[in-house]
């Protein structure tokens, strides 16, 4: 991500006037734990309290490795104690405070540090350092960064719960603020910052008088939260009057980080005046990390105030040392921001160029020592030459004579590998295997009009599902519960709904209105007893986790074939629906929807073998009219299991879970598990912008196992409409993005799992819907459905399964290969359809 995305005046080499001495180093490898070739660095450093250990983009796989080694240099010879992270303040708190009550060091650094790095294998190297026998960490941002912030409010409420007054603060609308800041980096424009400052101050206030009381303990936590509101204040204050979302790359300049920099080195400042003993090194971006960028010739980069600046004016020029990194060649970046980019050929006369040509393939350079007050230019800023006494903005550089970008890390929730059952005997590969199916009937096919409605209030059932098995074909109903549907005299037609038992009727011969009545499912805790078994729902839940590696394909490679359905509804017309057959791969530890944070872990491939248009759209389509969002509407995103954080245990505690029931069934228990989120932000909700999300599983008792889940996710419209009419208009990223406003957005997914031959489970079928109502600004209004029906079914052993290696045009995605794919009637004539999934739970509109 680039810290001057505005339009830079380019500065012309200028030839040295002699060569610097050069150190060569040996290597950047930070298992080297031979620093003969390093310790020159105690003498170049010093005295120094601080290390400033910049990086030229947060996209370069050997640049942090390089740094791990010098952390490991800077730990053992030099004695630092502390690692601090260009991530936030509270979060690396907590991270360390979990750290020494025995939390793992990745799962803290994980759920504290932006994944910019910890997403990366390179950076997993940093872990051994860290720990209570090794580097304490802590951070400095005033950004909120990992899953941590979450925990913010919950704890200041609780330390402030014994003080008089803590009951007036709102906390909840704090919350609100923080969520929108930790998610979308803006201040939500449905909230006043006055108001947010308001509370603040409350909480101000009892935090200075715990600071002034007489418990020590309780006086230091205080100073650190009043740090934290100071830090939260800023940032509240930065992101409503220097707002991101107003600017494009072209508007945004380098003063626009000033308030940032100068929070983040206030920040630091205040963790040395608390921690005087620690000796500390800083990880992050060199820009932010530098010192005087006003001496660069630059126009822009003159109005640029660094946090480094401010620490060392702070503390002495001695006391802290910048050092930065240099690369000759090679290529940098992440594949969805802005993909890998070549690292531009060092200008004659250049200080990397100079450094190219001495042959080495790492090196470093003394400025402070070696070229005091010399003009030089550079490209340690984003690769982009600045030319000036470069001595005055870094001390020293490392070199490295070729960069390549980070690699995918394995998180730290994935667990162990372990043995796995017994294959099945191998079946002969062939063409996709058909689904059963019911018997067809032959005829003329009739218009059915009906009506679906509860046996017991007589009330209509919204959105049931009225399907033909045998055909694959079906509808669902309105709001009103009414549907139509071509069907043939005696074929058997399937009514369901989520809450009520599905009904199995003959079609009728004639074209007279149907009435269908549902039986709502009834299971109860009545008369119960299961022996040796808590029935705890967050114990159940903890069990479910635990056995999830066990009983489900997430530690071996999975490939399936995908029976798929979508429908696209427009005020209750039918506008498009089409069909088609894929193979799918899930690699061993898929566990992130799109690879992660920064798509580098493993992620599926797809490959859509047919398609066929049932009812062509009015006009042709784009990927963007596919693209509703959520888990269930693409088979990355099916299983919940493998990548919904309900299912993670770090997120786990963030639910309301109670017992719902315990259903009885073929001679076996399940426990019905009823979850919503409490508080529904983009790390608990799987998506952004969520209002709630809320639903139930069906764990086997036997083994755990989740056979069944059903989830509601409901958007934060006043969020979203105040966004979106905040940027109408204007030319920005924002404005496009947010486009319209709702009346009402919700998505539903109901999922089921099967028992396969090998005894792990895999995903059965998935179901998903979405429902959005509302105006486009400045057009219509619009009313849509979507839906995403799929069936799965394990390949077998031997089958050809998809490799976006061989074949790369799978690297296009499911959408875009799906609105490619050609019809073939042969197939389609003899291919035998699965039965309809069950459907969604009901998306009726509501009136706001």
């Amino acid at each position: 991500m680039s810290l001057f995305c505005g339009r830079l005046l380019s500065a012309s080499a200028q030839p040295a006037t002699a060569p610097l001495p050069i150190h060569p180093i040996r290597s950047i490898s930070p298992s080297d734990s031979s620093f003969a070739d390093l310790e020159f660095l105690t003498q170049e450093i010093g005295s120094a309290r601080v290390v400033m250990l910049g990086e030229p983009t947060h996209g370069e796989g050997t640049v942090f490795e390089a740094k791990v080694r010098l952390m490991r240099f800077l730990q053992r010879r030099m004695g630092f104690t502390t690692v601090a992270f260009e991530s936030g303040l509270y979060e690396l708190d907590l991270a360390q405070r979990r750290i020494e009550a025995g939390t793992k060091v990745q799962e803290a650094l994980e759920s504290s540090v932006f994944g910019v790095w910890t997403g990366t294998r390179e950076f997993q190297q940093v872990l051994p350092l860290l720990g209570r026998r090794g580097l304490r960490v802590a951070g400095f941002d005033y950004q909120l960064s990992g899953s941590y912030q979450d925990e913010l409010l919950d704890e200041l409420e609780a330390f402030l719960k014994p003080e008089k007054g803590a009951d007036g603060i709102a906390y909840d609308y704090l919350d609100e603020c923080l969520s929108t800041m930790g998610e979308s980096f803006l201040f939500p424009p449905s909230h006043q910052l006055a108001l947010f400052e308001l509370q603040l101050g409350k909480a101000r206030r009892l935090l200075e008088k715990v600071a002034a009381g007489t418990s020590p303990l309780r006086q230091e936590r205080a100073r650190f939260w009043l740090q934290t509101l100071r830090s939260l204040q800023a940032l509240a204050r930065d992101y409503a009057h220097n707002d991101p979302g107003t600017k494009g790359e072209a508007e945004f300049k380098a003063t626009d980080s000033n308030p940032r920099d100068a929070q983040m080195a206030d920040n630091l400042l205040w963790y040395l005046r608390q921690h005087p003993k620690e000796k500390v090194i800083c990880w992050g971006a060199l820009p932010h990390l530098s010192n005087k960028a006003e001496v660069l010739d630059n126009a822009e980069i003159q109005t640029y105030r660094p946090m480094g600046r401010a620490v060392k004016a702070a503390l002495g020029p001695d006391a802290v040392y910048v050092l930065g990194t240099l690369a000759g060649g090679g290529t940098h970046g992440f594949p969805n921001y802005g993909g890998y980019q070549p690292v531009p050929a060092p200008a004659v006369g250049s200080l990397e160029a100079e450094l190219l040509a001495s042959g080495n393939d790492y090196c470093f350079v003394s400025l402070k020592h070696d070229a005091p007050g010399r003009p030089l230019t550079t490209y340690a800023f984003e690769y982009t030459p600045f030319t000036g006494p470069w001595s005055e903005v870094v001390d020293g550089f490392l070199f490295l004579k070729t960069v390549a970008p980070p690699h995918g890390a394995v998180p730290a929730s994935t667990e162990p590998e372990v043995a796995a059952a017994p294959a099945p005997a191998p079946r002969r590969p062939g063409r996709p295997q058909p689904a059963p199916v019911l018997s067809r009937p032959s005829g003329q096919l009739l218009m059915l009009s009906g009506a679906v409605a509860d046996r017991k209030t007589t009330r209509p059932v919204p959105f049931a599902t009225v399907a033909v098995p045998g055909r694959g074909v079906g509808t669902v109903a309105d709001a009103q519960g009414r549907f139509q549907l071509a069907v043939r005299r005696g074929e058997t037609l399937q009514v369901s709904s989520i809450g009520y038992e599905p009904e199995l009727l003959p079609a009728p011969g004639a074209e007279s209105p149907l009435s269908v009545q549902l039986a709502p499912a009834s299971f109860t805790l009545a008369n119960v007893q299961v022996s040796g078994r808590s029935l705890d729902p967050r114990r159940i839940m903890k069990n479910v986790i635990r056995n999830a590696t066990a009983n489900y394909e997430q530690q071996q490679d999975h490939a399936a074939q995908v029976y798929s359905r979508r429908r696209l509804i427009s005020f209750d017309t039918l506008r498009h629906e089409v069909e088609y057959l894929s193979h799918i791969l899930h690699p061993a530890g898929f566990r992130e929807w799109m690879g992660g944070f920064l798509m580098l872990g493993p992620q599926e491939t797809h490959k859509v073998l047919e398609s066929h248009v049932v009812v062509p759209a009015p006009r042709p389509l784009r990927q963007a009219d596919y693209s509703q969002g959520g888990h269930g509407f693409y088979t990355a995103g099916a299983d919940p299991v493998r990548i919904s954080p309900l299912f993670k245990a770090k997120t786990v505690g963030r639910y309301a879970l109670t017992l719902d029931s315990i259903e009885h069934r073929d001679g076996e228990t399940f426990y019905i598990l009823r979850f919503a989120a409490k508080r529904p932000s983009k790390r608990v909700t799987g998506m952004y912008l969520t209002g709630g999300y809320s639903g139930r599983i069906y764990v086997r008792e036997q083994d755990y196992a989740v056979v069944r889940y059903e989830a509601l996710w409901i958007q934060d419209t006043l969020m979203w409409n105040s966004t979106a009419r905040k940027y109408y208009g204007r030319p920005v990223i924002t404005a496009r993005l947010y486009s319209q406003v709702f009346s009402d957005n919700r998505k539903a997914h109901v999922v089921t799992y099967r028992k396969g031959d090998n005894g792990r489970y895999h995903i059965s079928t998935s179901v998903a819907q979405n429902l959005t109502a509302g105006r486009m600004l400045g057009g219509n209004a619009f009313y849509s459905q979507a839906s995403c029906e799929e069936f799965f079914s394990p390949l077998p052993a031997g089958a050809p399964v998809p490799d976006s290696v061989k074949e790369p045009e799978l690297a296009r995605g499911e959408i875009s290969q799906l609105l490619q794919a050609s019809y073939r009637p042969d197939f389609w004539n003899s291919y035998q359809r699965p039965l309809p999934g069950e459907p969604v739970p009901s998306l009726k509109a509501s009136k706001r």
